[in-house]
């Protein structure tokens, strides 16, 4: 049995070592990570007396794993909220406001409608047409310094994530060291290793498993291993594929490398990627879908018309094409392959890109890359190798130029027809008079018309087709007489009947009705208007001398209102918008994911908080509590220290009476 002064003695060592720990969570209590230290007794279990105390850390690893999942969370949706606030800060910056743009031009159309012949106010719808280029441009550029800057930003992680992945691996080693000493593994080696694993998940998605020898291993949350026992996984940057210009990240685990996906990162990390990839990147396309769609709009219209020198109107916009991204592993690097929107089809790109892939050397498909998903069947496309071929119904062309050998079956390439470079985007008429207000065509009444009947140019849609050396074809429909039957016979230059229309057609197209068919070979439509007699005849000219005349600068002026754009998603009737509507979608979609993310990092934070608090309520120090703690610890170390003192007075007692 123990005897009195071991009693004493053992308690006055264990309440010192509470005191110890008492004292240490005062010191540490605004000490980053730091844990609250307990010291707990162990009786003898065959004596008297305290047989040793543990001092270990008071931790709850649910809460612990519920704020690593928490952190990854709240840092990916608080990097996402701040990357994409900038854009639609430039997205709505009224400097750089596209719509007051696009408004100011048309607005400048309406009024050189006032007087066609001015040349200061063509001189003034010319320059609007260049500051709406130099709005876009702008915009483009500064959302592509986002990309650059995001880019960047994913380049450098992996020196961070290495960093971290290495120094919770050498934290590991030490654990497990003092694991196997007798005084055990401190706590502060503990909580500095927790430190080190939150900051991980701050950046990256992350699991965690506890080991029996005390080490931690640590996977990504899709399941590929980061730190091991025995060894650790290293990121590194590889080229994107097709597209050299962005980076991708990658994992390297023994000697096999992983390409990693957005979805497989969370964290700081993820965020980059999803903004990059699936924020400013199709914003991007979005821009360039607009100021193809306006451009082309403007110069099929100013195609229509003629300029101030009777001459068939030109581009206002130059349309600038684009080269595809090949895929590293084709036949031959030099392969180009490029694309160019076709002169009056802006009004059927999308924002998606495609994929071209050769079925042999002469022979290729086309499949659109729609929300990063390939169509399943390759889309109809008019024309063969090497092109030009035109990929029905999306608005542009593609051409192919080889190397020498030529292309081979599996060489792929991405096409972004509308992420081109914003330099090349220009007003390229130089002259105020190239604006092109005049209609190309007139018509006439035979002056023994009877009715007040009249031959009306309903739309030229394709100038090209009837129209050459500035005069109408000799062969084109250019003369209409009402038959004894009421029907419209329609002549060309040389009297040639083409076709008849109906007359019960009245009011109707003329050329698309007759029989056959002339439109759209000829490249314009016509009606009649009122109800004209038997032998009536009308003629169509070419309308030279039209300085004062601005029936094609209407059109200009309405196309505005017209829906001259492809909706990106159509959620209920057709799939054409206006240029407002345009540029409101793409406004509203950048603002739409802004607010998204702004309640998402609220929602994160909140539940961070949460998860943080339950685990403060475990783990932190409560200075109430440990100076309670410090006086009863004081208390019982004072009596186990009288207890030595009363154990020696007996001692010294039985000296006494020994003698």
């Amino acid at each position: 049995m123990a005897n009195l002064l071991q009693i004493g003695t053992s308690g006055v060592l264990g309440h010192q070592q509470m005191l110890n720990t008492t004292g240490n969570n005062i010191a540490n209590v605004n000490t980053d990570g730091y844990s609250r230290q307990r010291t707990q007794h162990n009786s003898q279990i065959d004596n008297m007396g305290l047989a040793r105390s543990d001092t270990g850390r008071e931790i709850n690893q649910f809460a612990q794993a519920e704020v690593l999942l928490d952190t990854s969370k709240f840092n990916n949706r608080d990097k996402f909220l701040t990357e994409i606030t900038r854009t639609d800060q430039v997205l709505s910056d009224s400097s750089n406001n596209l719509g007051s743009g696009v408004s100011t031009l048309f607005e400048s159309f309406h009024t050189l409608n006032d007087d066609p012949t001015s040349l200061s106010t063509r001189e003034l719808a010319l320059s609007d047409a260049k500051s709406l280029v130099s709005s876009f441009s702008s915009v483009g550029k500064q959302l592509q310094s986002q990309v650059k800057t995001a880019n960047n930003e994913i380049t450098a992680k992996p020196d961070l994530l290495n960093a971290l992945i290495k120094e919770i691996q050498g934290l590991n080693q030490l654990v497990m060291i003092a694991n196997n000493t007798s005084q055990g593994v401190s706590g502060t080696l503990l909580d500095k290793r927790d430190e080190s694993i939150k900051a991980l998940a701050s950046e990256i998605d992350i699991s965690t498993i506890a080991n029996d020898n005390k080490s931690i291993s640590i996977n990504l949350i899709s399941g590929q291993p980061l730190v091991m026992q025995s060894s650790v996984s290293q990121f590194t940057v590889v080229t994107n594929n097709p597209d050299t210009s962005i980076n991708e990240l990658a994992l390297n685990i023994d000697s096999n490398q992983i390409l990693l996906q957005e979805t497989e990162l969370g964290g700081t990390v993820g965020a980059l990627f999803s903004f990059r990839d699936e924020a400013v990147s199709p914003a991007l396309r979005e821009i360039g879908q607009l100021a193809l769609g306006i451009g082309s709009a403007i110069n099929s219209q100013n195609r229509m018309g003629l300029d101030l020198n009777g001459q068939l109107g030109k581009d206002i916009y130059g349309m600038p094409g684009t080269m595809a991204q090949g895929y590293h592993d084709n036949s031959n690097s030099e392969h180009m392959v490029t694309s160019t929107i076709r002169p009056t089809e802006g009004g059927a790109l999308t924002v998606n890109q495609y994929q071209v892939t050769m079925t042999s050397p002469l022979t290729f498909d086309v499949y659109e890359i729609k929300d990063g998903q390939q169509s399943t069947n390759p889309l109809p496309i008019s024309g063969a190798y090497p092109g030009p071929v035109t990929v029905d119904e999306h608005g542009f062309d593609i051409d192919f130029s080889a190397a020498v050998g030529g292309f081979k079956s599996g060489d792929k390439f991405i096409l972004s027809p509308t992420l081109f470079n914003f330099d090349d985007y220009q007003v390229i008429a130089s002259r105020p008079e190239d604006i092109a207000l005049s209609s190309a065509l007139r018509s006439s009444r035979n002056t023994n018309n009877i009715t007040d009947s009249q031959l009306i140019v309903s739309s030229i849609f394709d100038s090209s087709l009837s129209f050459s050396n500035n005069a109408l074809n000799m062969a084109a429909p250019q003369s209409v007489t009402v038959n004894n039957s009421g029907d419209f016979d329609i002549f060309d230059a040389n009297g040639t009947l083409l076709a008849t229309s109906s007359g019960a057609l009245l009011g109707l197209d003329l050329l698309a009705n007759s029989v056959p068919p002339l439109n759209p070979q000829t490249g314009y439509e016509i009606k009649i208007s009122g109800n004209p007699n038997p032998g009536e005849s009308f003629s169509l000219h070419y309308n030279s001398n039209s300085a004062g005349d601005n029936s094609n600068g209407l059109k200009l002026a309405g196309l505005e209102s017209e829906n001259t754009l492809r909706q990106n998603k159509v959620t209920s009737g057709g799939n054409q918008m206006t240029i407002s509507e345009g540029i409101s979608t793409l406004i509203a979609g950048i603002g739409n994911k802004t607010r998204a993310a702004r309640v998402d990092q609220s929602a994160s934070e909140s539940k961070l908080t949460q998860s943080q608090n339950w685990v403060e309520s475990v783990s932190g120090v409560n200075l109430d509590e440990e100076a309670a703690n410090m006086v009863r610890y004081e208390q019982a170390y004072n009596a186990s220290a009288r207890v030595v003192s009363i154990s020696k007075e007996i001692f010294d007692t039985i000296l006494n009476a020994a003698r």
